[in-house]
C-alpha cells in the first residue's frame, strides 16, 4: 500500500472518531484523549493535526463539505423548500455532523469564530444562490434591488443564528431537537422575509 493511501486511511479513522467525539460532546467537552481511546495513536493524531482546535475546524469543514455534496447529489438546489427538506434529511442521517454544524453555526468557540465564519463561506454562498432562485420567481418592490434583498437575507440569517443561540443557552433541549427547531424556524423566517406577515399576500 502506498504511503498516500495509508495517510488517507489514518486521517479517515481520525475524522470518524473526532466527528463522533465532537458531535456528541461539543468542542469544550470533547478531547483528543477520548479520541485516542478508540484505538488511535496520539502521535498519529498530532502528526496529522497540530492541536485540538485544528482537528475541530477540520471536522467543521468536513461537515460543511458533506452537506453541500449531499444537497447537490439529492437535487436540493431547485427551490428553498427542496433545499430545507434535503438539509434535514442529511442531518437526520448524519447526527455527528449535524451537531457539529449546529454548534459551529450558532454557538462557535469564541477563539475559533473567525476561522469558522470563513469555513461557512461556501454554505453562505449556497444559501444565497438558493435565495436568488426564489427571488427570480417573485416581483420585488420597485425600491428594492435583488442585491439589497440578498444582503437583507444575509443580515437576517446572522441575527437569527445569534438569537437562536442565546435563547437556548442553558436549556435542556437536546441537540437533535435544537437542530429541528433551527431548521423549521429559519424556513419560517425566510418565508416571512419574502412574503411578509400581512394576510392577503402571496402565501406559501
Amino acid at each position: 500500500m502506498k504511503k498516500e493511501e495509508k495517510t488517507e486511511i489514518t486521517r479517515n479513522r481520525i475524522f470518524f472518531a473526532a466527528m463522533k467525539e465532537f458531535g456528541s460532546k461539543g468542542y469544550t467537552e470533547g478531547s483528543v484523549n477520548n479520541i485516542c481511546k478508540t484505538g488511535i495513536n496520539k502521535g498519529l493524531v498530532y502528526h496529522n493535526f497540530k492541536n485540538k482546535e485544528e482537528l475541530y475546524l477540520a471536522c467543521v469543514s468536513k461537515s460543511c463539505e458533506n452537506l453541500i455534496s449531499y444537497v447537490v447529489s439529492h437535487n436540493g438546489e431547485n427551490s428553498f423548500v427542496d433545499y430545507m427538506n434535503v438539509r434535514m434529511a442529511f442531518f437526520r442521517e448524519h447526527e455527528p455532523e449535524a451537531n457539529i454544524f449546529l454548534e459551529a453555526r450558532t454557538n462557535p468557540p469564541h477563539q475559533l469564530a473567525d476561522k469558522i465564519r470563513e469555513i461557512f463561506r461556501k454554505i453562505d454562498e449556497l444559501n444565497l444562490s438558493i435565495c436568488e432562485k426564489e427571488l427570480s420567481g417573485i416581483r420585488l418592490r420597485d425600491d428594492v434591488s435583488k442585491e439589497e434583498a440578498l444582503n437583507y437575507f444575509s443580515q437576517i440569517q446572522r441575527i437569527y443564528n445569534l438569537d437562536f443561540s442565546s435563547e437556548l443557552k442553558g436549556t435542556k433541549v437536546s441537540p437533535t431537537e435544537q437542530l429541528a427547531l433551527h431548521e423549521m424556524n429559519i424556513h419560517k423566517v425566510f418565508n416571512f422575509m419574502l412574503y411578509g406577515i400581512a394576510k392577503g399576500g402571496n402565501e406559501q
